[in-house]
């Protein structure tokens, strides 16, 4: 098991899309949903609800419920990550607690040594109506996104996508420039 960094973790983290069939041990799948619960929650509201995939069929099923998941026909994992929004206490902040559950899950895969891809659901209407109905999901949990994992067939590397252009300092408009910060 690869536990690079948490830096390194960010910065090499990528979509995959080629995974090789090897199944994704119980520990680490553990781990992943430890790391998902560990996501910040908004009022501490802790709607969040994870269906884990692992049935060959439902996997298989899975890209013709999402134009981006043919690679779920190779992995031996999924994560649908949802909101119960039922649960009490509820806040308008759900697609954000999600969201970052689904960056953790990502992140801790990365860390070790696996690859994912997330397929965003929510909000797109017709995406959520062929969840719910394909993994008979309750009226009132709302799924938001999908989560690939496995061992991947690709490298991982450091895609350098940081911008200066598009970091502004104190209001739009203003170029950014680091302050030195001399040091003690």
């Amino acid at each position: 098991m690869e536990t690079p960094d948490a830096l390194s973790a960010i910065f090499t983290r990528r979509s995959i899309r080629k995974f090789s069939p090897r199944p994704v041990e119980d520990r680490l799948q553990k781990t992943l949903l430890r790391a998902a619960f560990a996501a910040p929650s908004a009022e501490d509201a802790q709607t969040r609800r994870i269906i884990v995939i692992t049935d060959r069929d439902t996997l298989d099923e899975l890209p013709s419920l999402h134009p981006s998941a043919s690679p779920a026909r190779e992995v031996s994992l999924a994560f649908l990550i949802c909101c119960d929004t039922s649960a009490v206490p509820q806040t308008v902040f759900w697609p954000q607690d999600c969201a970052a559950a689904t960056q953790n899950v990502m992140l801790a895969a990365r860390a070790m040594g696996l690859g994912s891809l997330w397929c965003g659901i929510h909000p797109v209407e017709a995406r959520e109506q062929a969840f719910i109905s394909a993994l008979s999901l309750p009226g009132m949990v709302r799924p938001v996104s999908l989560i690939l994992i496995g061992y991947p067939l690709q490298d991982f590397f450091d895609e350098q996508s940081w911008n200066p252009k598009l970091v502004f300092l104190n209001r739009w408009g203003h170029p950014f420039e680091p302050v030195s910060v001399p040091v003690e």
